[in-house]
């Protein structure tokens, strides 16, 4: 028989009674402390409920915070990988950008020394190949330039016809009319790819190797700046080269400058009386007047190309002025001297009496020839002297040429070194056919021995 346990609640006369099994009986008072719990937790929470509230909402924003800062800290470093990522990005194309400027100034500067080294190469020798004897004979060949022989450039000296300068192609103290010279031949350009730099200096024997060793290094994955460095010093050798270069064509110009200089002072002669070369015509010149100078900032490269200009301008002014010095000799093949010049007695008074120049024999006929380029100021009868020719060549510097047969030129002519102007003879006073030659300085008759010696100078030194 289940039991029951019985509560009544009176209120008022009503009086009411309720039945619980003893199973809910003990479920209530299980649950009392429960209910207790409860109420005190939710009387805690009522009395600190702002509190908390307070606490969690600073909890949550610490987390919100540190969330922010993290976030931040994490942009900050995405900033400087990015940044610094920027700069080597920037690094980098700043040394590629470089290097570019740095290869077309170097080919420019190839371009300029390329150009120095045809210009060397297209210059005669100073004294180019000669004839001994009439039946023309030949000495031994002028020697090129030896600039381009320095760098292997293409191309071989060349000697036009015509001009001041072509008369030092002619130009010794034994002559007889030039033999021809070979005729430059233009420089082959090989066949390239696309972008390929190609000048007129010989190319480079390690180019092609220097080539495969850049494509291996970059088909093996070197680094782009370990590549860049290889490319840097790839252009240093280069532009060590063309330094080089330079060098070795100014000393060429030098060489030839003093030893041109040389033979002008063997002959008693300062080269700065030369301040200006006569030319035989004047041909049309002009342009811009941009000096030749370098300051001391400018680059090595600079400097080199401008004191090698200076040295080729000074050797060009020389070569310009030795083809109008009397330096030849005024005969084709050998010739006895019969009287030199100084005192001596006179052939018909047999009084002492200066002979104002020196006597060469040949047989009668014989063709006489200019010493020098220059423009005929006398061609015909002149008193002792007979039938005579007079070269003004220019500076106070003159020739005759007396008792000729025939005279082959006329007064104002302009003529060029070895070029016939007349035959020998025995006109005026004269005891026999030969040449009487002289030589003036300001209308003073010099020994022309020390010409004729300086030729043989400047002929020797080839």
């Amino acid at each position: 028989m289940d039991r029951h346990y019985y509560f009544s609640i009176a209120h008022g006369e009503e009086l009411r009674t309720y039945a619980l099994r003893p199973a809910v009986l003990w479920t209530l008072i299980a649950l009392l402390p429960l209910l207790v719990l409860w109420g005190a937790g939710a009387s805690v929470f009522i009395a600190c409920h702002d509190g908390m509230l307070g606490a969690l909402l600073v909890r949550q924003a610490e987390m919100q915070y540190s969330y922010e800062d993290r976030l931040a800290e994490a942009r900050a470093e995405l900033d400087r990988v990015t940044s610094r990522q920027l700069l080597d990005q920037t690094s980098f194309e700043g040394k590629v950008h470089e290097l570019l400027s740095r290869q077309a100034q170097l080919e420019q500067r190839t371009s300029i020394v390329a150009s120095m080294a045809q210009q060397a190469e297209a210059r005669p020798s100073a004294v180019a190949a000669l004839d001994r004897t009439k039946s023309k004979t030949a000495l031994a060949g002028g020697k090129p330039a030896g600039a381009l022989a320095a760098i292997q450039a293409l191309g071989a000296p060349s000697d036009s016809d015509g001009g001041a300068l072509d008369s030092v192609s002619s130009f010794a103290p034994i002559a007889s009319s030039p033999s021809e010279s070979a005729k430059p031949r233009p420089i082959e350009e090989p066949r390239a790819p696309a972008r390929e730099h190609t000048s007129a200096l010989a190319p480079d024997p390690d180019r092609r190797a220097q080539a495969e060793l850049s494509q291996a290094v970059a088909d093996a994955g070197v680094p782009a700046e370990t590549r860049l460095n290889l490319i840097a010093a790839s252009l240093d050798r280069m532009e060590r080269g063309q330094m080089a270069t330079l060098a070795k064509i100014g000393h060429a110009a030098g060489t030839t400058a003093a030893r041109l200089r040389e033979a002008i002072e063997a002959t008693g002669i300062s080269p700065d009386r030369f301040a200006e070369a006569p030319k035989l015509t004047k041909a049309g010149v002009g342009g811009p007047y941009i000096p030749l100078t370098a300051d001391a900032n400018a680059p090595a490269f600079d400097k080199e190309v401008a004191k090698v200009e200076r040295t080729i301008l000074a050797e060009d002014h020389l070569r310009a002025v030795v083809p109008f010095m009397p330096l030849r000799r005024p005969l084709f093949g050998e010739a006895g001297v019969s009287s030199p010049f100084g005192y001596r007695p006179d052939p018909f008074l047999g009084r002492p009496a200066l002979h104002p120049g020196i006597d060469l024999v040949q047989e009668y006929g014989a063709e006489v020839k200019s010493t020098g380029a220059g423009r005929v100021t006398h061609a015909g009868p002149m008193g002792g002297y007979g039938n005579m020719v007079e070269i003004d060549h220019g500076n106070g510097l003159t020739t005759r040429y007396g008792h000729l047969s025939e005279v082959l030129v006329e007064e104002g002519q302009q003529v060029k070194a070895n070029e016939v102007v007349g035959r020998i003879g025995s006109t005026g006073r004269s005891t026999g056919p030969h040449l009487h030659y002289e030589v003036r300085i300001d209308g003073e008759p010099v020994d022309p021995a020390r010409f004729l010696k300086a030729g043989g100078l400047l002929l020797a030194s080839e």
